[in-house]
C-alpha cells in the first residue's frame, strides 16, 4: 500500500524482469519502499529516495515514465553502467519484494487505519499513563465499539440466533417513536425463516444501523483497534448545521437566550429592561424550548448540547442497551476531547502557584486546598453535565462546612486540661452546635442549589427525562399483582436483612460477654478483637447488600433510569445507614437494658461484670465504694425470680473498672462507643480511599499490558501499527455505573452519606472526629476529581435539577440526629443519666422540641428558593412571553354568538345600548403574524357596506372624535412601519385609498362625509 503523496506508485505482486533502465528504476524504488514499510513501521519517506550505486547517483525515484523516457542517450548509458554495480541479484529482489507485498496485502486495512491516524492525529503525552498517544478525537461525539472476528473466534459467529426477528425488534422498535415501526419493514427478510447464524445476524443489524445513521444526518467515520479485534465508529453532528437545529426543535431541547434577545424588553418596576437581570455581576438569561424561528436569539450549541441531542436521536431510533446486551456492540461512550481533559487537569487538579514549575508537586499541593463552592462549576458542568456537577458542588460545600464544625472539635480537644464540669457543659453545647450545623448546611445548600438550577436551566429537567424506557422494563407488568408482590417482597427482604444484622451484632456481643464472664478461660479472642470484628461485620454486610439491592430494584420494574436510580438510592441508603448506625445505637441505648448480669448478691454480680481477678485485686475500701456506686438505680436493679428468689442485676452499661466507680465515671458502653466509632470511621476512610486508588492502578496496568501485547504482535509480524490512540484508551477505561471500578453517583454519594450520619448522630462522643473528617474529605475530593478526569470513561453529561433523592436522605439523617443527640445527652452522659427515668423522659421531650423548633426557625430564615431567584424568574417569565409568537385567532361562524351579544345591555341608562361591530372574525395575539396589504384590501372589500355608515354615524353624532373613531388599516407589525406613523389618524381620502374601497362603498362614504 502506498500513502497519498508518494510518487513511487509501482506496486504489483509479480515484478517483470527489467529490460531497461525504467524497469530498473521502478524495481529499486519498490524494493526500498517495501523495506521501509517492513522495517520502519509507518515511517514512509515523503521525499524522493536517493540510492547510491557506485559511480552514479540514481535519484528522483518518483519521476514519471514520461520524464524517464525523455532522458538523453547519455543518461541512458550512464544508468545502464550504474546498474552493473548493484550486488543484489534481481531475482532475489523480486522474490523478496513479492513476499513482502503479499504479506502487506493481508494487513492492508490495519496499515491504512494506522496511516490515517499517523497523518491526521497529533501525538500527545497523557498525564495518567505517562505514555504518548495518538489524539484521534476529531469528529468524535459519541463512540460505538464494535467487536471484530479474530482467529480465536471469540464472537462465535457460527452459533445460531433462534429468534432473530424478535431480537431485532427489541433493538429498532421504540415505544415512544411510532415511526420506528417502519424500520422493521425492510432489510430483515432473511429473519422470517427462523434461526440464523450469529454472523449473519450481526451483518444485517450493522447494515441497518448504518442506514439509520445516514438517514439521521450523522457524520460517521471508523478505524480499527491496535490489535484488530475492535472497530471504533465515531458519530457527530455539525453544531452549526440545520440537522442539529431540527433535532433540537423536535425534542423541545432547552437552550439559553442571548443577552441581545433582551434588547426589546422595556423596563418595568425593578426590572431594568433591555438586558437580563444579573446576580453577582453575571447576567442570568432565561431558558426556553428551541425554536428555529427564534434561533437567532438563542446561544449556539455547545459540545454538551451536541452529545445530548445526538443521544436523544439515537435513543429514538435504536436501543443502545439492547445492542450491548446482544453483543452487537461492546461499549458506547461520549468522547472526551483531549484538550478538555488537559484543561480540567490544569485548572481542577493542579495548584495555580506551582503548575508552571512542577506538575507532580502542583497536583500534590492541590490536595490540601479547600475546594470552594461554585469554583470550576462551569468547567465541570460543560464536561460532565449537571448531574455530576451538582455532586461536586455538594461535596465542596460539605467539605467547607466540615471545616467550620472541625473548629469546634479542635476547641473541644484544647479543653482537655479543663475541669470535667467545663467539658460536660461543652458536650451539651456541642449537641446544639451539631444540630444547628446540620440544619444550616442542608438549608444553605438548598438555597444555593436553587440558584444553580436557574443559571443552568435545570428547574424542570426531570419532566423532559421521563420519556426513555430502560432496556429491561416490561410494560405488561404495570398495575398487575405480580409487580405489587415484587415490590412488597423487596421491602420485606430489606427488613429481613436489617433484622439479620441485628442478630449478628447481638451474637458477637453475647460471645464477647461470655468470654469476659468466664475470665478468659475459654479464650479472649472476642474480648481483644471484638471491635474489629464488629467493624468488619458492618463493612461485609454493607458490601453484600450492595449486590442484593440492584437485583431487588430490577424486580420492581422501574420504567426510566431516573426512577431506577431513585429506588436504588432509597434501598441502599436505608439499609446501609441502618447497618452502620445500629451497632452504636445498641451500645448507647439497648445494651444497658437488654443484657443484664444477674446474681444472688451484688458482690457476685460485681465479680462477674468486672472479672474475678480485677474485683479481688481491689482493696476493701475501694470495693465498698464500687459496690455502693454499682448499687445505684442507674447501674443496677433488683428482680424476683420464682426459682432463685431475689436477684441483683447489673445493667449492661456500668463503670468500666472498680477504680473508676464514681458518679461521673465513663461506662463501658461509652468507652466501646467511642473506640468503635473512631475505628469504624478510619476503616471507612481507608476503604473509600482504596476503592479510589485501586481502579487507577488497575486501569494503568491494563493499558500498559495492552501496549505490551501489541508490541508482541508487531514483533511476530501480526500487526504493523504499535501506536496506541486516545479513543482506544478511553474505551478501556471503566464506565461510570453502579458496581463498576469507575465508580458511580450512587456509590459516591452513599459513602458521603454514611460519613455524614456518623458525624451528625454520634460525633458528640468525640468532637475531634469532625476535624479528621474534614482532612479526609480534602483527600477524597481530589481523588474523586482525579478519577473522574483520568480513570473513569467519560459518563453521559446528564442533566439534573439537583441532587435528587439524596437531599431527602441528608435531611432525614439530620432529623434523626436531633433525636440521637438528645438521647445521648439525657441517657448516656453525666449528669442527666443520674436522674430518675421520669425526669429523663421529661428532659428528653423538652430538649428535643427545643432543637426541632430551632430547626424550624432556621428553615424559615433560610428559604429554599431565595428572593433573588424569584425576582429573576419573574422577569425571565415575562421575557419568554414576549418571545412567543401567537397566530391570529379565527373564530368559526358557529362560535361568534352575535345574537346573544346584541341582547346584552351595558348602557349607562336603561334602554341605552352600546353599538357593536360584529364584523371582526379574528383576534390577534402578541406578535401575531403580519397581514399583507393584499389580504387587508380583500378583507375590506368583503366587509358589508353597513360598516362604513356605522363609522360615519359615530363621527357625525358629536359624541366621538372623528379621527379616533375612524377605522385604521390593519397593523402589519412594528418592523414593517413605525409606531409614530401608526399613531396618526388617517384622512378620509387616505383611508379610502388604503382600504382599497371602490365603487358604491367609496361613493357612499364620501356622500355621508358631505
Amino acid at each position: 500500500p502506498v500513502l497519498p503523496g508518494r510518487r513511487c506508485a509501482q506496486s504489483s505482486r509479480a515484478l517483470p524482469r527489467p529490460q531497461d533502465a525504467r524497469a530498473d528504476t521502478a524495481r529499486t524504488c519498490m524494493w526500498r519502499e517495501v523495506h521501509a514499510a517492513r522495517g520502519g513501521g509507518m515511517h514512509f519517506a515523503q521525499q524522493p529516495v536517493v540510492v547510491n550505486v557506485g559511480r552514479g547517483l540514481l535519484d528522483d525515484c518518483g519521476a514519471s515514465e514520461s520524464s524517464v523516457a525523455s532522458d538523453s542517450e547519455r543518461e541512458r548509458k550512464k544508468r545502464s553502467a550504474a546498474s552493473a554495480y548493484v550486488r543484489v541479484s534481481m531475482d532475489e529482489v523480486e522474490a523478496e519484494a513479492g513476499a513482502i507485498v503479499r504479506k502487506a496485502d493481508k494487513k492492508l486495512h490495519a496499515i491504512e487505519d494506522g496511516a490515517r491516524i499517523a497523518l491526521a492525529g497529533d501525538i500527545a503525552n497523557v498525564h495518567f499513563l505517562g505514555q504518548e498517544l495518538v489524539i484521534d478525537d476529531n469528529d468524535a461525539t459519541i463512540v460505538l465499539v464494535f467487536p471484530r472476528d479474530v482467529p480465536e473466534g471469540a464472537l462465535k459467529l457460527e452459533e445460531l440466533v433462534y429468534e432473530p426477528l424478535s431480537q431485532a425488534n427489541d433493538i429498532f422498535v421504540r415505544q415512544h417513536n411510532e415511526a420506528s415501526q417502519e424500520t422493521m419493514e425492510a432489510g430483515f427478510e432473511t429473519f422470517m425463516d427462523g434461526p440464523v447464524t450469529r454472523g449473519h445476524y450481526f451483518k444485517v443489524v450493522r447494515a441497518k444501523l448504518l442506514e439509520l445513521f445516514r438517514k439521521s444526518g450523522m457524520k460517521v467515520s471508523t478505524f480499527n483497534s491496535i490489535d484488530g479485534d475492535e472497530t471504533f465508529v465515531k458519530l457527530s453532528l455539525d453544531r452549526k448545521g440545520e440537522v442539529i437545529k431540527h433535532y433540537a426543535q423536535r425534542f423541545t431541547y432547552s437552550m439559553q437566550f442571548t443577552e441581545q434577545a433582551y434588547e426589546k424588553v422595556k423596563p418595568h418596576g425593578i426590572y431594568p429592561g433591555h438586558t437580563p437581570m444579573k446576580r453577582n455581576g453575571k447576567p442570568v438569561a432565561a431558558y426556553g424550548p428551541y425554536d428555529m424561528e427564534i434561533a437567532e436569539h438563542m446561544k449556539e450549541f455547545s459540545p454538551v448540547d451536541e452529545v445530548r441531542i445526538l443521544m436523544l436521536q439515537l435513543h429514538s431510533v435504536v436501543s443502545l442497551e439492547q445492542l450491548r446486551r446482544q453483543g452487537v456492540i461492546k461499549k458506547y461512550f461520549p468522547a472526551a476531547k483531549h484538550e478538555d481533559v488537559q484543561l480540567l487537569h490544569r485548572r481542577w487538579l493542579q495548584s495555580k502557584w506551582l503548575r508552571d514549575h512542577s506538575s507532580s508537586m502542583s497536583v500534590f499541593t492541590k490536595v490540601f486546598e479547600i475546594p470552594r463552592y461554585g469554583t470550576k462549576g462551569g468547567l465541570i458542568r460543560n464536561f460532565f453535565g449537571e448531574e455530576i456537577a451538582f455532586f461536586f458542588r455538594w461535596f465542596a460545600f460539605y467539605t467547607q462546612m466540615l471545616g467550620v464544625l472541625g473548629v469546634f472539635g479542635v476547641l473541644w480537644w484544647l479543653l482537655k486540661d479543663a475541669s470535667k464540669d467545663m467539658r460536660r457543659v461543652y458536650h451539651i453545647a456541642f449537641c446544639g452546635i451539631m444540630v444547628v450545623w446540620a440544619t444550616v448546611f442542608n438549608q444553605l445548600f438548598r438555597n444555593r442549589m436553587a440558584r444553580a438550577q436557574q443559571e443552568w436551566g435545570m428547574q424542570d429537567f426531570e419532566l423532559a427525562e421521563m420519556s426513555f424506557d430502560r432496556a429491561d422494563y416490561r410494560p405488561e407488568l404495570e398495575g398487575t399483582w405480580k409487580q405489587f408482590v415484587h415490590r412488597v417482597f423487596s421491602i420485606f427482604l430489606c427488613a429481613l436483612f436489617c433484622f439479620s444484622f441485628i442478630a449478628l451484632v447481638s451474637g458477637i456481643e453475647t460471645r464477647r460477654r461470655t468470654e469476659f464472664e468466664e475470665d478468659g478461660l475459654q479464650g479472649r479472642f472476642f474480648i481483644d478483637h471484638g471491635s474489629l470484628i464488629v467493624v468488619t461485620a458492618i463493612k461485609a454486610t454493607s458490601i453484600a447488600w450492595g449486590y442484593v439491592a440492584p437485583v431487588l430494584c430490577r424486580m420492581q420494574n422501574h420504567r426510566t433510569q431516573a426512577r431506577f436510580d431513585d429506588g436504588l438510592t432509597t434501598m441502599l441508603a436505608c439499609v446501609k445507614i441502618f447497618v452502620t448506625l445500629w451497632n452504636f445505637v445498641y451500645h448507647a441505648f439497648v445494651k444497658g437494658w437488654a443484657s443484664p448480669t444477674c446474681a444472688a448478691t451484688l458482690e457476685e454480680a460485681a465479680a462477674r461484670v468486672w472479672g474475678e481477678s480485677a474485683y479481688s485485686a481491689a482493696n476493701e475500701t475501694l470495693r465498698a465504694s464500687a459496690l455502693a456506686e454499682l448499687g445505684k438505680a442507674v447501674f443496677s436493679y433488683n428482680r424476683t425470680s420464682p426459682h432463685h428468689g431475689t436477684l441483683f442485676c447489673v445493667r449492661g452499661c456500668f463503670p468500666e473498672t472498680p477504680e473508676q466507680s464514681h458518679p461521673a465515671a465513663e461506662t463501658n458502653c461509652y468507652h466501646v462507643l467511642r473506640k468503635e466509632l473512631c475505628m469504624f470511621f478510619f476503616v471507612h476512610v481507608l476503604y473509600t480511599v482504596f476503592f479510589l486508588v485501586f481502579p487507577m492502578l488497575k486501569v494503568k496496568f491494563d493499558m500498559l499490558w495492552e501496549l505490551r501485547k501489541a508490541k508482541k504482535l508487531q514483533k511476530h509480524g501480526e500487526v504493523e501499527v504499535t501506536q496506541y490512540s486516545w479513543l482506544q484508551f478511553q474505551a478501556k477505561c471503566p464506565t461510570y455505573e453502579y458496581l463498576s471500578w469507575g465508580g458511580s453517583r450512587v456509590e459516591d454519594f452513599l459513602e458521603c452519606a454514611i460519613g455524614f450520619a456518623l458525624i451528625t448522630c454520634f460525633g458528640i462522643l468525640f468532637p475531634l472526629l469532625a476535624f479528621f473528617a474534614f482532612l479526609a474529605n480534602l483527600v477524597e475530593y481530589r481523588l474523586l476529581a482525579y478519577r473522574m478526569t483520568h480513570v473513569t470513561c467519560r459518563p453521559m453529561p446528564n442533566g439534573a435539577s439537583g441532587i435528587g433523592t439524596w437531599q431527602f436522605v441528608f435531611e432525614s439523617t439530620s432529623t434523626i440526629a436531633v433525636v440521637v443527640n438528645v438521647l445521648l445527652i439525657v441517657f448516656v452522659m453525666y449528669p442527666l443519666r443520674s436522674q430518675s427515668l421520669k425526669s429523663q423522659f421529661f428532659l428528653f421531650i423538652v430538649m428535643e422540641h427545643v432543637l426541632l423548633g430551632i430547626r424550624y426557625l432556621i428553615d424559615i430564615a433560610i428559604p429554599d428558593v431565595p428572593l433573588d431567584v424569584r425576582r429573576i424568574e419573574d422577569f425571565n417569565t415575562h421575557f419568554r412571553r414576549t418571545m412567543v409568537k401567537y397566530p391570529p385567532l379565527s373564530i368559526p361562524e358557529g362560535e361568534r354568538y352575535e345574537a346573544e351579544y346584541k341582547k346584552v345591555d351595558l348602557g349607562l341608562r336603561t334602554g341605552e345600548g352600546l353599538e357593536l361591530d360584529f364584523e371582526g372574525s379574528e383576534v390577534s395575539g402578541v406578535d401575531s403574524e403580519e397581514t399583507s396589504s393584499e389580504d387587508a384590501a380583500a378583507a375590506a372589500n368583503a366587509r358589508p357596506l353597513a360598516a362604513a355608515p356605522t363609522a360615519a354615524r359615530r363621527c357625525t353624532s358629536g359624541r366621538f372624535d372623528c379621527a379616533s373613531a375612524w377605522p385604521r388599516p390593519p397593523r402589519r407589525g412594528m418592523a414593517a412601519r413605525g409606531a409614530a406613523a401608526l399613531s396618526k389618524p388617517p384622512t378620509l381620502d387616505a383611508s379610502v385609498d388604503r382600504l382599497g374601497l371602490t365603487g358604491l362603498a367609496a361613493e357612499r362614504i364620501r356622500c355621508e362625509k358631505k
